[in-house]
C-alpha cells in the first residue's frame, strides 16, 4: 500500500509539467528518421477496363506517424495504392513512427519543408501545429464532412484551432476494461455507474477469486485522475495541473484516500511494471483495468489470450461535478501544411485514408474505432465499447472530450 501511495505522490509532482503522452504505445520497432525512409508509394501498371490507367505528374509526400509494417500503415498504403491507380497521383511516404514524427514535424513546417500532408496526435495538431496548417472547413464541407464525422472530435478541433485544421482518424476513448467471464463467474449481472457500485463489483470478484483492479506503474495518473475529475470536474483538474494547489484541496486528498481503499481492501493488490498488470487479465488471473479502447488489443497480443471484452465508463462519485459520460477520448488526425502545392489532392486522399472502405480496413486490422460513424461493423473484442463511446462523443465536445494527458482532463 505505501508503494502504491508512494507513487501517486511522485506522479502528482510530476503532473505540474503537464507534458502530453503519446495518443497509443509507441511501436518497438526501430523508427527511422526522415531522410532514411522516404518509399515512393507507386500503383502497378495495368489496364482498367474500358481504358488506360490514370496517369498525373503531381506527387504528393506524406510525413506519416506509424512505422511501415504497423496495422495502420498497411491499411494507408493499400489506400494510397488505391488512390494512385484512380488519380494517377504518386505518394511519397515517409514512415517516420511516433517518435520521429513528434521530434521533427514543427521543425519541418517551420522551415516548410516539402510535406503535402501529415499525421500526429489530434490535440497536438490543433494546439501546437494550427498556424502552420491549412483551413479544411470548405473542401470537407464540399464531402459533407459532418455527416460522418465523430461530431466531438470534429468539435474539438475547431474548438482548440479555431477552425477544422485536421482530419481525426483512429479515435480511441477510455474507461474500465473488464474480462466479462470474470463479471459472470462472480454474478455480476449490470455495469456498475457509481463509485459505491462499483466497490461492491470490486468485492464479489474478491469473492471470486479475482483481483479486481490491475494497476500497471504507466497508467497510475490514468486512474487517480479520473477519480478526481469525477470530484472537481475537468476545468478544476486542469487548474490544479497548471498552478498547484494539491495541498489545499480536500477533494486531492479524498481521490487519493479513494485510491488507498482500493489497496487497503484487496481490490487492487500492488502496483506492477507495465504491462504485467494488465497482462494478468489475459491470464485470467485479474477482472478489470482503467485504461483505453487499444489495451483489449494489446493484453491479447501479449499473452494470446480470446477473452470477450466489456467496457463501461468510469464510475460517478456522490456529490461530484463531472458524470460517467465524462471520458479520456482522442484520436489522430491528418492535417496539411499552409504551404501546400497539393491541398485537393492531399485532401483527397485524406478522405479516402478515413472514410468509407479503407477506415473499415484500418479499424479492423488495428483493433480500432472507425472514424466513419457510417461503419458500422467493429472489431469483435470491441463491440463492448460502443455504446459507451457513442454516449461519449454524441453532440459537442462539451461534457464528452477529453485528451490524454498526464491527467485526464476536457477542454471546452
Amino acid at each position: 500500500m505505501k508503494k502504491v501511495l508512494s507513487t501517486i505522490l511522485a506522479a502528482l509532482l510530476a503532473a505540474g509539467a503537464l507534458s502530453a503522452c503519446q495518443s497509443a504505445p509507441a511501436s518497438s520497432g526501430t523508427e527511422s528518421t526522415p531522410e532514411s525512409k522516404a518509399e515512393e508509394s507507386t500503383a502497378e501498371e495495368s489496364k482498367a477496363e474500358g481504358g488506360d490507367a490514370a496517369t498525373s505528374d503531381i506527387t504528393l509526400t506524406y510525413w506519416s506517424m506509424w512505422n511501415s509494417t504497423e496495422p495502420q500503415a498497411i491499411a494507408i498504403q493499400e489506400a494510397i495504392d488505391a488512390y494512385t491507380a484512380e488519380t494517377g497521383i504518386k505518394v511519397e511516404v515517409q514512415w517516420n513512427g511516433r517518435d520521429t514524427q513528434q521530434q521533427t514535424i514543427q521543425a519541418a513546417l517551420d522551415s516548410q519543408t516539402a510535406i503535402d500532408l501529415f499525421d500526429e496526435d489530434f490535440q497536438r495538431v490543433s494546439t501546437q501545429y494550427n498556424k502552420n496548417c491549412l483551413n479544411l472547413e470548405d473542401m470537407a464541407a464540399a464531402v459533407g464532412y459532418e455527416d460522418y464525422a465523430v461530431a466531438a472530435l470534429s468539435a474539438a478541433v475547431r474548438n482548440w484551432a479555431g477552425e477544422l485544421i485536421a482530419i481525426p482518424y483512429q479515435p480511441y476513448t477510455s474507461g474500465v476494461f473488464y474480462n466479462k467471464a470474470a463479471f459472470t463467474a462472480a454474478g455480476i449481472e449490470k455495469e456498475p455507474e457509481t463509485w459505491d457500485e462499483f466497490l461492491e463489483v470490486c468485492q464479489k470478484l474478491k469473492d471470486a477469486g479475482y483481483v479486481p483492479l490491475v494497476q500497471d506503474d504507466a497508467y497510475v495518473l490514468y486512474t487517480y485522475g479520473f477519480q478526481l475529475a469525477r470530484y472537481i470536474g475537468q476545468d478544476a483538474v486542469k487548474e490544479l495541473a497548471l498552478n498547484g494547489g494539491w495541498s489545499q484541496s480536500a477533494e486531492a486528498k479524498k481521490a487519493a484516500d479513494d485510491i488507498a481503499n482500493l489497496v487497503s481492501q484487496g481490490y487492487i493488490d500492488g502496483l506492477d511494471v507495465y504491462p504485467k498488470g494488465e497482462n494478468r487479465i489475459g491470464f485470467e488471473e485479474a477482472a478489470m483495468v482503467v485504461n483505453a479502447s487499444w489495451v483489449p488489443s494489446e493484453i491479447t497480443n501479449n499473452t494470446d489470450c480470446d477473452l470477450e471484452w466489456g467496457m463501461f465508463n468510469y464510475p460517478a462519485v456522490e456529490g461530484g461535478k463531472d458524470p460517467n459520460t465524462v471520458a479520456n477520448i482522442g484520436a489522430q488526425a491528418f492535417a496539411i501544411p499552409s504551404y501546400s502545392e497539393h491541398p485537393q489532392e492531399a485532401f483527397d486522399l485524406i478522405t479516402k485514408i478515413t472514410s468509407g472502405e479503407f477506415d473499415a480496413k484500418m479499424a479492423m486490422a488495428s483493433n480500432g474505432i472507425p472514424a466513419d460513424t457510417r461503419n458500422e461493423e467493429w472489431p469483435e473484442m470491441l463491440a463492448g465499447v460502443r455504446d459507451a463511446f457513442n454516449v461519449q462523443t454524441a453532440g459537442t465536445a462539451r461534457h464528452h472530450h477529453c485528451q490524454h494527458l498526464q491527467f485526464p482532463r476536457c477542454l471546452e
